[in-house]
Formats: C-alpha cells, sequence, structure tokens
C-alpha cells in the first residue's frame, strides 16, 4: 500500500486575437508551467523519500511542490501519506481533503484515503471511498482498490465480502501478493483447504515465505494429512525464524 502514481499534466498554451494579448498570455502560461512542472518534480521526490522512510525530507519536498503551484494535488496526497504514516492523523486527513477539494474524482487519492479511513477504524466511510475508485471505468488499476476494499472488509469480519474483493482483485493482477495470502487465510479458516493451499502456493512462489506463511502452510498440510509437505515446511521454519514462537509451538518445544 506504500506505492504512489504521479500525474505528469501537460501546459497547453492558447492564442488570442492581438500581438500584445497573445505575448502577455504566453508567458502568464510559460510561468504556470514552470511552476507545475517544479512542483512535479519536487512531489516525485517527495515520494522517493517518503518510500525511503525519510519523512522529514519528504515533507519539505510537498512544501516546496506547494509553493511553486498550490494546485497540484498529487503533492498534498503525498503529505497526507506521510502524516499517515507518522500517525499525524488530524495532519493527514487535512492533506487528503485538500487534494480532494482539488481533484475530486482522483482515484488514486480516493483510494489512499479510503485505507486510511480503514485502518483509523471508520471503516464504513472507507468502503464508501474504495467504491467511488471502482466505479471509475477509467482506474487502470482496480486491484488496488480491490485488495484495500477486501481487507477493510476481513477487518470487520465480513470475511464473505472480502473473498469476493479479494477474488476480484486477483482475476485483475494474478501476482497480487496481498489478496494472495489474505485468501489462503480466509479460506482456511472456511474448511476450503484445497483452494487455501493453491492461493498459498502461489503466493510463496512469488519470493522468500515469510513467517506467517509457513505457519499457515504447515497448518493446511497437517489438516489435509500431507506429511511430505509438512516436514518441507517445518524445516524451512527451522532455519529461517528458529527463535519465533510460532516455529516451537509447530514443533512442539516448551514455549520461552
Amino acid at each position: 500500500m506504500k506505492t504512489v502514481l504521479l500525474l505528469v499534466a501537460t501546459a497547453l498554451l492558447a492564442g488570442c486575437v492581438s500581438q500584445t494579448t497573445v505575448q502577455t498570455r504566453i508567458v502568464t502560461d510559460n510561468v504556470a508551467a514552470d511552476g507545475r512542472r517544479r512542483a512535479e518534480l519536487h512531489t516525485s521526490l517527495a515520494a522517493q523519500y517518503y518510500q525511503r522512510g525519510n519523512f522529514a525530507v519528504a515533507l519539505e519536498e510537498t512544501r516546496l511542490a506547494e509553493k511553486d503551484d498550490p494546485t497540484y494535488h498529487q503533492a498534498y496526497n503525498v503529505r497526507a501519506l506521510v502524516f499517515m504514516e507518522l500517525r499525524e492523523d488530524g495532519q493527514a486527513r487535512a492533506a487528503f481533503e485538500r487534494a480532494l477539494a482539488i481533484a475530486p474524482r482522483d482515484s488514486d487519492v480516493l483510494n489512499n484515503y479510503g485505507w486510511f479511513l480503514c485502518l483509523r477504524g471508520e471503516r464504513e466511510r472507507g468502503m464508501e471511498y474504495f467504491g467511488r475508485v471502482l466505479s471509475d471505468s477509467l482506474y487502470n488499476t482496480p486491484e488496488k482498490a480491490l485488495l484495500n476494499a477486501g481487507v477493510c472488509s476481513r477487518m470487520a469480519g465480513k470475511n464473505a465480502e472480502a473473498e469476493d474483493y479479494l477474488r476480484r482483485a486477483v482475476t485483475f493482477r494474478p501476482d497480487l501478493a496481498g489478496a494472495l495470502y489474505s485468501l489462503a487465510e480466509i479460506l482456511f479458516e472456511k474448511g476450503n483447504l484445497k483452494d487455501a493451499e493453491i492461493y498459498l502456493n502461489r503466493y510463496m512462489r512469488l519470493g522468500e515465505p515469510t513467517l506467517s506463511a509457513l505457519v499457515i502452510g504447515v497448518r493446511i498440510a497437517r489438516a489435509q494429512g500431507e506429511k511430505a509437505a509438512e516436514d518441507s515446511m517445518l524445516q524451512q521454519l527451522r532455519r529461517r525464524f528458529p527463535d519465533a514462537p510460532q516455529t516451537r509451538e509447530l514443533l512442539g518445544a516448551p514455549a520461552k
């Protein structure tokens, strides 16, 4: 949920009737275009610093972007994400709302704000924002909103809704790790072991297995009586996470 898409706007110069008016308009438009380009650059840098965890510099870059072009809504979007990470919720909310005041239909901002609301316990309102994103037929990454809606529904205890959103998410993007893992958990909990195993295997093929993935893998294998698969995952737990309480529990060792 930390990937920020920055939209690059193109400034269009319009011709006017008199030569004097044309020159004035060109100068004005050039100044505006230069301000927008600088704002885009500062916002791009802010996003990079945010992804690296350098939040102070990221915030400063968004302030510089705002100074260059107060109407560039993506600067407020990135600022909101930084404040969200810092748990400065009032300032995050204000930045999201400023971005949406400028660009009320921007699906990336709507998706990010919906996720913020979901994490802060305002799940019904967050789901409304995801719904607005999913109604945008031109949005080119609907799997992001579907994943967020699925996780938000699961946090609210609505596993049937969560499963539906997550299945739709992996239809759009079959390698969406968060959706694959969440589906494995949901299906395991409802006793659909074979499908849980399928989604978990798809998830684990994407990279190094996590502690939680190996734990659920052992439990799925045990529930199905697949001794070889269980032993394989237990060996990985011993090797990768020897001191984890989950490893000791699954191996039958006493907890420390």
